[in-house]
């Protein structure tokens, strides 16, 4: 199958990539290429990538391709924040508008990378028919687009909707502003396991080749199964408390001790996930756990001898790459690169 995959040289489409390479699919991909490679060499072949803003896609780019996995956007709720139009330009009006230039050019299947962020903040455990709570602009975008995309739904065009948990794991892009990530390179560097939050609240968790092999099960699956779908992606076993996760990763790396910040609030964003539709509709299990993931992030951070410096970098957290880019001139404040 012929895939169009936009932010294919991100954390998580760096990996998709490959996989989707790996499964015989004919890949092209499409990124602005903000970030730096960061942690390997094993990114896609450049000469499969169409290097653009999703801003600047026209309907030609995306003729001739049966699916599109639609990854690009703003990436997390600290740079969500930080601008909230610019979030919904980005992560909302521009995947409806690639959406509906992908159905002119006959693409088939959309596949959208949305996020369990968007249940909020819930004290039941939630699943695809629960009640949405946004409480970002990150999320607030995710859910705009899912309302908007389903809509589009034809006999000839197939939205599917993953509402991907929190993301952890080794990638060759990685990114270290993500909570099992952050924790363990902190403590593999500092020694101590520093929590931000009072730890209490509720993520469900899933690893960045697990999310990869969610896309795959959807571009793979008879059509008729997936169309028009919303999947919660990730495992039941893997709904955690941001506490349990420090208290894994204490017993997993020695020396280290847990370090709740002084002042620390309750986080907002508390939600336990439901994931048995995958599984049952799709067969989709994930073949990482926490302790196997938290074990192999700590045993790769220590072959690089990952260190404090390391670990301070701008180039493994978006919002201060992204705010330096703009410092040194070479994007604008939307976000533009600077020719």
């Amino acid at each position: 199958m012929k895939i169009f995959l936009t932010g294919n040289l991100g954390y998580v489409g760096s990996v998709l990539h490959q996989r989707l390479e790996n499964n015989n699919h004919d890949v092209t991909g499409c990124d602005i290429n903000y970030f730096p490679k960061n942690w390997d060499n094993n990114l896609p072949d450049t000469n499969k990538i169409l290097r653009k803003d999703i801003r600047d896609i026209t309907k030609n780019d995306l003729i001739g391709f049966d699916a599109i996995c639609h990854l690009a956007g703003l990436s997390n709720d600290p740079m969500g924040e930080i601008n909230q139009s610019l979030t919904n330009e980005i992560n909302f009006l521009e995947t409806i508008r690639i959406a509906k230039l992908s159905k002119d050019a006959g693409i088939q299947r959309f596949i959208f990378s949305s996020s369990c962020s968007t249940y909020g903040l819930n004290e039941d455990i939630v699943d695809e028919n629960s009640k949405v709570e946004p409480q970002t602009a990150y999320a607030k975008s995710k859910v705009n687009s899912e309302i908007e995309l389903l809509k589009l739904k034809d006999s000839t065009f197939s939205p599917i909707i993953l509402r991907n948990a929190t993301v952890y794991g080794i990638s060759p892009n990685l990114r270290l502003d993500l909570v099992i990530n952050n924790l363990v390179g902190s403590a593999v560097s500092t020694g101590k396991i520093k929590l931000l939050s009072d730890g209490t609240a509720w993520r469900p968790l899933l690893h960045v080749e697990d999310m990869a092999d969610a896309f795959i099960k959807c571009v793979e699956a008879p059509i008729e199964q997936v169309s028009g779908e919303i999947f919660n992606v990730g495992s039941n076993d893997d709904n955690v408390t941001v506490l349990e996760i420090a208290e894994k990763i204490l017993k997993i790396i020695p020396n280290s001790k847990i370090e709740i910040a002084e002042n620390s609030n309750k986080d907002n964003r508390s939600y336990r996930v439901n994931f048995d539709k995958i599984n049952q509709k799709l067969g989709f299990k994930t073949k990482w756990n926490l302790d196997s993931g938290i074990k192999y992030i700590y045993e790769e951070m220590r072959k690089n001898n990952f260190s404090t410096d390391d670990f301070t970098n701008k180039k493994f957290f978006r919002l201060k790459y992204l705010i330096w880019l703009m410092e040194e001139k070479k994007i604008n404040n939307k976000l533009e690169l600077i020719k």
